[in-house]
């Protein structure tokens, strides 16, 4: 746990693949000295309390050893888990969502997640068997071989054992407000890694926790997909802007550690953006029309090339391949077209 100020905490729980006291470890060694890891070892949640009034944002995935890592920090900042009394989730995602029905029926706790999340939790954590349908022809039209499809689409489907069943208490918006005390935190849409995430900013302390908006290393996964709106990269491009706009001297992420450089972690996320629609225009200009999959096989990952991905970083690749090349269709810089059961692009 790192006591961020009086009535804020750091709490770290550890992803499936983790011990606890590993994750507490790469938290602290990974601010002092940062490197890639082949996956994200713990997300950070953060405990609120301030006059008697208490809030968890996020809480991490449904295992024992995640319940016992939260259980153990709130001791740290003497609370328990029954002191829960508001959950804020920023997104639907397993690591962020996870535990939340059993924080519900240990606490009682009132949860609050955006309006479009919560669809996912039937069709994704329940029963799922309508949506790998839709997957399986999504993936066909935009050239999955039909012999890879089923290890695709189904790549995340464990994930979903990790998700205590729930259902939101109050649907939000975007633009509401909580209040825990002497903290009154803005709730922002934030659209573009997910439908409905949302950041939380308290404009008096000049803090914003931004789920997995906004990361100090990681660039979050913008993907496209049946669930997804109809140009997400778009949504967390304006999403980036929006929050470009606020007074922010620390930045509270789900992920990694936090940071006091926001507006600089703003500008690299917005180059790095820049930089990939140029590199897939480039790839589509460059030959006959394309589909994602064989520009996801065209372009440079940082964990290494498509074909060496198992499937669910296939499928992470493709999503974020086509959110980019929907993002140059919708500008003008592409044209999208299907043709024999094939969504493709090419120059326009």
């Amino acid at each position: 746990m790192k006591r961020i100020q009086e009535g804020i905490h750091q709490i770290v729980t550890p992803f499936p693949e983790f011990e606890r006291a590993e994750a507490y470890r790469l938290r602290e060694d990974l601010e002092t000295h940062p490197r890639v890891t082949r996956s994200l070892p713990y997300v950070l949640p953060y405990f609120i309390a301030s006059r008697g009034e208490t809030a968890l944002v996020d809480c991490g995935w449904n295992t024992d050893d995640a319940r016992e890592a939260l259980d153990e920090q709130l001791s740290e900042a003497g609370a328990g888990i029954g002191d829960i009394q508001t959950l804020v989730l920023t997104h639907a995602h397993p690591d962020h969502c996870g535990l939340a029905g059993r924080l519900k029926d240990e606490s009682g706790c009132a949860i609050w997640m955006h309006d479009l999340e919560s669809p996912f939790l039937e069709s994704r954590y329940v029963a799922p068997e309508e949506l790998l349908d839709r997957m399986d022809e999504w993936f066909g039209r935009h050239g999955v071989d039909p012999i890879d499809r089923e290890e695709i689409e189904r790549g995340s489907m464990p994930m979903r054992f990790f998700v205590a069943r729930f259902q939101p208490d109050r649907p939000l918006q975007g633009g509401e407000m909580l209040k825990v005390g002497d903290f009154a935190f803005q709730l922002i849409w934030t659209p573009g890694h997910s439908p409905g995430h949302i950041c939380l900013y308290e404009p008096n302390h000049q803090l914003l926790l931004s789920g997995d908006h906004v990361l100090p290393r990681i660039t979050p996964n913008i993907s496209l997909h049946p669930q997804q709106r109809p140009n997400p990269l778009a949504d967390f491009l304006q999403s980036l802007e929006t929050v470009a706009k606020l007074k922010v001297k620390r930045l509270l992420p789900a992920h990694e550690w936090d940071i006091a450089w926001f507006q600089r972690r703003i500008a690299e996320l917005l180059a790095h953006h820049v930089e990939r629609l140029e590199e897939m225009l480039a790839v589509v200009r460059g030959g006959e029309a394309m589909t994602a999959v064989e520009v996801a096989r065209s372009v440079t990952w940082a964990t290494g090339s498509y074909d060496s991905f198992i499937g669910w970083m296939k499928r992470a690749a493709i999503g974020e391949t086509l959110s980019h090349l929907v993002y140059l269709a919708h500008e003008g810089r592409l044209a999208q077209f299907e043709e024999d059961g094939l969504v493709r692009f090419r120059a326009a």
